[in-house]
């Protein structure tokens, strides 16, 4: 079920939040529990067993590490690596096969046919908020034991469970406890989830039509100006759609009293790869740092297992995102750019804000995003040297591309991806009459986002299929 499809909008969550104000508290956590299966099972049928199972190994390892003191790590290490271990066969399993079977066609007459798996949907996040909950209680163990529903209702929080934010599970279950439902958090929560609404339907899916056509282009016919947009319009596509998905999910959990991790901190002001990681899908590169990078011994011992370590955290993150040689190239490139970026910064004296947005705009953020959205390795060439080679057989150029409408909304796209709004707010956010312009405004916003013909005919989130 989408956020933005109207079987959402005007069905489960009015009913979903009507029916949970108005029952006693004792009841509103099974409520939510029963709701969020339901908000998967439409989507994913009989696949919402394998959360089931998920769920419960994960429950089970926090009750067990909470009654043994002497197993405490074992239990742990296997708990993690059963959560893991889903994720492996149902994202991996078929990119594995695939590949043994071309290496022994290649080396013998040996054949084996490759897996089939369906990839369930929001598998990458659920699993990782169930590796979550078993080494954060593992870190930090609860005073009594942990009740299954709310291990359950961690795990299986419909706003969060398709495409994160990754909350963590030390955050998550203290406000169970104490979960305030009142009208400032819903019209707060109201407030981001139509902001989300509208960076998708308003803004992304309009773009995607113009970033599909340039990426259905072969390579070798783009000019440098085609081949450009296909970075920086992708760029504001991706952002506006992934960020309106993060903003609807935090609008939706306050709505029902719970406050989840921003996603996004203005990632186009960032003045490295670096610095994007840490303003971009906030959630996955804290999980990263925090499960992977320090354990591994992060900075701690020396520059060169630094490097390792960032090397691994990047590889593991590219196989998070997809089982294909394009991820597993994502994670790569990015861990090469920090590097020279971490290199640069320490053997360099040489500092410059303007040359490090320079680098940041005209180098890196082309390299990655182009990354994240193309099929092939080769195909990701081919659109780099078009970037920064000029091409005398090119057959189509940006204004073939861009209708006016388009155009507009991307530079109003491209605006708004810095941090002009907080600007705006910081300073006159306190103001009756700004805040009665803003609800105006959204009023206006969430009409014109009901009425797109997008809002119906477009694509789902573009991390669903991660």
């Amino acid at each position: 079920m989408v956020f933005s499809s109207p079987i959402f909008l005007f069905v489960f969550l009015p009913f979903v939040w009507i029916f949970h104000a108005l029952l006693p508290e004792k009841l509103r956590k099974a409520f939510l529990l029963f709701a969020s299966l339901i908000f998967y099972m439409y989507g994913e049928g009989f696949f919402v067993a394998l959360m089931l199972v998920t769920i419960l190994a994960a429950h089970i390892s926090i009750v067990l590490i909470r009654r043994s003191e002497r197993h405490r790590t074992a239990i742990a290490v296997v708990g993690s690596v059963v959560s893991l271990t889903v994720l492996l066969v149902f994202k991996h399993m078929n990119f594995f096969t695939t590949q043994l079977s071309h290496l022994l066609a290649f080396f013998s007459s040996v054949k084996i046919t490759p897996t089939n798996f369906h990839l369930p949907l929001g598998i990458s996040f659920f699993t990782f908020q169930a590796v979550s909950c078993i080494i954060d209680f593992y870190r930090n163990p609860a005073e009594k034991e942990p009740k299954l529903i709310d291990t359950a209702l961690y795990i299986a929080f419909f706003p969060q469970l398709v495409a994160g934010p990754i909350v963590r599970y030390d955050n998550f279950i203290p406000q169970l406890k104490y979960r305030a439902v009142h009208y400032a958090a819903f019209f707060y929560g109201l407030k981001r989830f139509v902001y989300g609404f509208a960076k998708k339907v308003l803004i992304s899916n309009n773009l995607a039509p113009v970033v599909d056509k340039i990426y259905s282009m072969d390579p070798s016919t783009m000019g440098i100006d085609v081949a450009w947009a296909a970075s920086v319009v992708f760029m504001v596509e991706l952002y506006f759609d992934f960020s309106g998905y993060s903003d609807m999910a935090i609008g939706l959990a306050r709505m029902f009293g719970i406050k989840i991790p921003e996603n996004f901190n203005y990632p186009f002001t960032a003045t490295s790869l670096g610095n994007m990681w840490r303003k971009w899908h906030i959630s996955l590169s804290t999980w990263f740092r925090d499960y992977i990078y320090i354990p591994l011994g992060g900075s701690r011992k020396g520059d060169f297992r630094a490097i390792v370590n960032l090397w691994l955290s990047f590889l593991a993150c590219g196989l998070w995102h997809g089982a294909a040689w394009n991820f597993i190239f994502l994670g790569a490139l990015s861990a090469f750019l920090i590097t020279i970026e971490r290199l640069f910064k320490k053997y360099c004296p040489y500092r410059n804000t303007v040359f490090a947005h320079l680098y940041t705009k005209m180098v890196a953020f082309p390299l990655f995003f182009i990354s994240v959205k193309v099929d092939s390795v080769g195909y990701y060439f081919g659109v780099v040297k078009a970037m920064f080679i000029p091409n005398a057989s090119s057959t189509v150029s940006t204004m073939q591309i861009f209708d006016a409408k388009s155009f507009v909304i991307f530079i109003v796209g491209f605006i708004f991806g810095f941090p002009i709004y907080r600007v705006i707010t910081d300073k006159f956010g306190k103001s009756n009459v700004f805040k009665w312009l803003e609800a105006a405004f959204l009023l206006v916003l969430f009409g014109a986002a009901l009425s797109s013909s997008t809002m119906i005919f477009s694509d789902p989130f573009f991390y669903f299929r991660f």
